[in-house]
């Protein structure tokens, strides 16, 4: 059997190979003006914005096999992160109904600075929790349409003839 190099090992499971993504968000705020623009880890620029590095986690944006909606969640910060800028903005109502676009990113898209990305919009129904070093918020999916059936309808005659050949 063959021996792997310690060196694709690593460059397999790190996120700096050209097929690692990377979600960049926007928060635009309900009320006032302005584009809170933040990704994980690291700062970075992309496109001439520039992203702040701030701990990031969403989760619960897929679809169940038992046909539920998703219910996706955004946590931003972790312990050791001071949040408290966003303070002024969640006691001003700025944060609900607030509009959220994630552009996921391949690395190699990021650092090559091209404009290759999918876009995900979400928006803020409500804060779920708030401490100066965590933010947790529940979204909402946009979609073209709700939840909607097409009633059962019969058509049978006099109303609707048929003809028999």
């Amino acid at each position: 059997m063959t021996q792997i190099p310690i060196e694709h090992i690593v460059d397999a499971n790190s996120l700096e190979n050209a097929d690692g993504k990377v979600h960049l968000y926007e928060l635009t705020p309900s009320i006032g003006s302005g584009v809170i623009r933040f990704k994980n880890d690291n700062d970075q620029m992309w496109l001439g914005k520039e992203f702040t590095g701030l701990p990031v986690a969403m989760d619960g944006e897929n679809y169940t096999s038992q046909g539920a909606s998703p219910q996706p969640s955004l946590v931003i910060g972790q312990n050791d992160i001071d949040l408290s800028a966003f303070k002024p903005l969640i006691w001003s109502g700025g944060l609900d109904n607030a509009r959220i676009v994630r552009d996921t990113v391949l690395v190699d898209n990021l650092l090559e600075n091209r404009d290759i990305k999918v876009t995900s919009v979400f928006r803020v129904k409500r804060i779920d929790g708030y401490s100066t070093s965590q933010i947790k918020l529940s979204l909402a999916v946009f979609s073209p349409a709700g939840p909607s059936s097409i009633p059962f309808r019969q058509y049978v005659p006099p109303s609707f003839p048929f003809v028999v050949i």
